[in-house]
């Protein structure tokens, strides 16, 4: 009995099993706990990292893309290190807000940035259930914590840190943001792909209008995009798009945003999406906008140090640029270089154009960085070339557009040589504003800027020589032998014409007018080359000019937007003027912080007369000589001057013209002048450039903004230089009456109305010349 007693008392102080098991747990939970607790303490007190404090989030400066503007107001390109445009949050649209809350945060108004109820829910259905529909269980301001203050744990407890750290960064967002200024905060910096950041940016991405005129379809699509930005991409993926679109209308309807009836008629919208990449390698004038980088970087590093950023400090660049006639531009390159392209491709046929000279693909092949990469791995040449003639799988370019392709890295180096280039730029010769700008045929394959490359400018440099002569007392009808000549002093140079013809005589005028380069050199050699290069200096030409004859026929390197500046001067009646890129710098506020002086034109170069003089003729090259297919062929009807260029071989095609309200030029070669067509009739300059120009001005004297280019005039010529210039541009043989100042010209002197103090030329041409006088004389009865 007593034992049964102690039995009995021992059993009711001893823990049951069960009871053990249960004392077990809340040791083990309470350890976890504390585990939990101090862990998050030591989160808290930045052991994992520091947190930024409420100081820190109050002053929160996101990177901001810097915006440039054209003429006109739109948007032409941005600088960013992250693609994001800060945007007020009264702009942004209410459905933008209503579709997030709906689909995000649907408690956010009532939460202080946790919501234990809907982590609750999370861990329920979406884990335990597996019913993924009712989103994920992070609040707006979680969400929002880690767009501003990425992950960056690792390891075992990486994402337990993670969520831990944005769970106390969203309490103190929400302690010191509003619930607005948090929503703005949050659309202005969460991602949609593609290197897009923020609410604006992909409305425009995806839509090509600012995020405050986006319907609630719109709205939903890119709301929808934030689950998964690649696979709800209503571009890419447009079936999963509009599915997805279709579950946040159908939220907004749950929390009552919208009725049932409004959320299926939304439903049955179509998806109409307006694709439009603009960043650095996408947009309408890619090299323009790479030009006003360089120019406004260095307009604020002059004006205010290293202040600003325009890679980060959300600026505001107004620029010249027309956007329409941009359009324009791009559109006239793309057209005329497809068809010039297939035209040298069928030209060519099998043969490579460098086949007489193959040290043209050698070198190219030896700069490619895959050639150099197996170099310094040790390879020899002949397992080098044994590597880059296997194929594989890459992306090309054509004038067609880019194009998938197996090809080994050979043929591709051949391909990239074959391609033709080109260039183009338009400017207001009065203002100076760069009006259009297109720096090659494609920016992301080919970023080298041939608006600003220097070329062999061929006989696009003429009229610059012309303008010397005449403005120093030359008579534009002069009549000038045709014949081909030697000149000792420069190294027995003997400049020859195109066409290989050389008889008969061309007046002054003339030579221009039919681009004669035989009248071309005679002129610079007697008129003088240094009066010629400080001619062009005054133009604004700053590229070396050498000091030969030759550069008559423009064998010097001179850019396309020196040239097409330098053109500026006759349209000004003398003056050039300096192209200008950037109006006005705004700070992300607005504030103005640079304003473009007014523009002024340079020093006369020459004067109005011989800009007269200049612009009749140059007309004459439009209406009947080498650019006559400005006419004839693209129908323009506006008053145009201009001249074509073609250099040795062909290398260089050229076409520059202008009307009293603009001034255009074309460029188009191939990267290295060693390719190009072999024949004139396919490799001049009014084959290659001229239809760029022609194409161009065609759309622009469409354009209502420009009906000027269509009819507005160069003031007539007074009746004097209209008699001045009332001769025949050749003849086969000199007459007496031909020449204005014959006796002069016979004994060797110059026909120009003043004194020519140009040093004398050398004997043997001079001598030369005489004897073909005299021979003039003899059979002007023939």
């Amino acid at each position: 009995m007593v034992k049964s007693q102690k039995s009995a008392k021992r059993n009711t102080s001893e823990p049951t099993y069960g009871k053990k098991i249960f004392l077990w747990g809340l040791r083990i939970s309470g350890f976890i706990l504390s585990f939990v607790l101090i862990f998050i303490m030591l989160i808290y007190a930045g052991l994992f990292g520091r947190l930024p404090s409420k100081t820190d989030i109050g002053n929160i400066k996101n990177h901001t893309a810097s915006v440039v503007y054209s003429a006109d107001g739109q948007m032409i390109g941005t600088y960013f290190l992250q693609n994001r445009l800060t945007i007020d949050n009264d702009i942004i649209s209410e459905h933008v807000k209503n579709a997030l809350i709906s689909t995000e945060d649907s408690r956010f108004f009532e939460h202080k940035g946790l919501d234990l109820k809907s982590m609750g829910r999370v861990l329920f259905k979406n884990i335990i259930l597996g019913d993924r529909s009712q989103g994920g269980g992070s609040t707006i301001s979680q969400q929002l914590a880690k767009n501003l203050y990425p992950r960056s744990s690792k390891g075992v407890f990486g994402l337990f840190i993670d969520k831990t750290r944005e769970m106390i960064i969203a309490h103190r967002l929400e302690s010191v943001f509003s619930k607005n200024e948090i929503l703005n905060l949050y659309l202005n910096t969460v991602p949609f792909g593609e290197e897009v950041f923020g609410i604006e940016v992909a409305a425009r991405r995806f839509f090509g209008k600012s995020s405050s005129s986006l319907t609630l379809p719109e709205s939903a699509t890119l709301v929808g995009m934030l689950a998964a930005n690649t696979a709800f991409n209503p571009r890419r993926n447009p079936d999963r798009s509009v599915a997805r679109r279709n579950i946040v209308i159908d939220r907004m309807a749950a929390n009552g945003y919208i009725s049932a009836e409004e959320a299926e008629k939304q439903k049955t919208v179509p998806l109409r999406t307006s694709y439009s990449r603009i960043d650095y390698n996408h947009g309408p004038a890619p090299w323009f906008i790479e030009h006003v980088r360089t120019e406004a970087a260095n307009i604020l590093k002059q004006e205010y140090g290293n202040q600003y950023n325009i890679f980060t400090d959300g600026l505001k660049i107004h620029t010249t640029l027309d956007a329409s006639l941009q359009i324009h531009a791009v559109a006239a390159v793309k057209s005329h270089m497809a068809y010039l392209q297939r035209t040298f491709d069928n030209h060519w046929g099998n043969r490579d154009p460098w086949h007489e000279n193959p040290g043209v693909f050698e070198n190219a092949l030896r700069r490619t960085e895959r050639y150099r990469d197996l170099e310094r791995k040790g390879l020899d040449r002949a397992s080098i070339i044994k590597e880059l003639e296997k194929p594989f799988n890459m992306t090309i370019f054509t004038h067609e557009g880019e194009k998938n392709a197996q090809m080994s890295p050979i043929d591709s180096v051949k391909h990239s040589l074959r391609t033709l280039h080109t260039g183009f730029l338009a400017m207001n010769p009065t203002t100076g504003h760069v009006l259009a700008w297109v720096g090659g045929v494609d920016f992301k394959f080919y970023r080298y800027d041939h608006v600003k490359a220097r070329r062999q400018a061929g006989s696009t440099f003429k009229p610059f020589v012309y303008a010397s002569a005449i403005h120093k007392g030359f008579n534009p009808c002069e009549f000038i032998s045709n014949e081909q000549k030697t000149y000792a002093r420069y190294n027995d140079w003997t400049p020859a014409n195109a066409d290989g013809k050389h008889e008969g005589y061309y007046s002054m005028k003339g030579g221009l007018i039919h681009s004669a380069n035989t009248i071309a050199a005679d002129v610079i050699h007697r008129s003088g080359i240094n009066e010629t290069i400080q001619m062009a200096r005054k133009l604004g030409i700053e590229s070396d000019i050498p000091n030969v004859p030759s550069i008559a026929l423009g064998t010097a390197e001179i850019s396309l937007l020196e040239m097409v500046s330098a053109y500026t001067a006759f349209p000004n009646y003398g003056r050039a003027i300096k192209p200008l890129s950037v109006l006005r710098i705004e700070n992300n506020r607005g504030e103005i912080l640079y304003e473009a002086p007014r523009q002024f034109m340079l020093d006369e170069a020459f004067n109005e007369e011989t800009a007269r003089i200049m612009i009749q003729v140059m007309k004459e090259v439009i209406e009947k000589g080498t650019g006559r297919a400005l006419y004839s062929r693209y129908q323009l009807r506006g008053e145009y001057g201009g001249k074509t260029g073609t250099t040795q071989n062909n290398a260089d095609g050229w076409f520059i013209g202008y009307t009293p309200t603009m001034v255009a030029g074309a460029w188009v070669g191939a990267e290295n002048p060693a390719i190009s067509f072999r024949t004139l009739a396919l490799g001049q300059g009014a084959h290659t450039a001229l239809p760029i120009f022609g194409r161009f001005m065609q759309q622009a004297e469409q354009h209502p903004d420009y009906a000027h280019v269509r009819t507005s005039r160069f003031y007539p010529l007074p009746e004097d230089l209209m008699a001045y210039l009332d001769c025949d541009d050749f003849v086969e043989h000199l007459h007496q009456d031909d020449d204005r100042n014959f006796f002069q010209r016979l004994f060797g002197g110059s026909s120009s109305r003043e004194q020519d103090d140009e040093k004398e030329p050398d004997e043997e041409v001079k001598d030369k010349n005489l004897i073909n006088r005299m021979r003039g004389i003899f059979r002007r009865d023939d």
